[in-house]
């Protein structure tokens, strides 16, 4: 047996381990939260930055607790509309 057969079948484990490792962690919620929740935040934190670039441009204050308020809703509410998809 060679090294490199040694090396591609400890390999395929470990990559069949970890595939096997998602399909289990997949079934909880908390899990596909976390995992949707990276782009999620992505996008609202783009919509928030418009939101705001928007309320500039018409001398509208948010203010630092308003921007994290509408922050937490939107982010909240996409996540939810995303988790009732999935």
């Amino acid at each position: 047996m060679d090294t490199t057969d040694i090396s591609k079948s400890l390999y395929n484990a470990m990559i069949w381990g970890y595939i096997e490792a998602i399909k289990i962690l997949w079934t909880t919620d908390e899990f596909k939260s976390a995992i949707i929740g990276i782009p999620v935040s992505i996008i609202t934190f783009k919509i928030v930055g418009a939101i705001f670039w928007w309320g500039r441009n018409n001398d509208i204050w948010f203010g630092r607790t308003g921007g994290k308020i509408l922050y937490y809703l939107i982010n909240t509410f996409i996540i939810w509309v995303v988790m009732k998809i999935v």
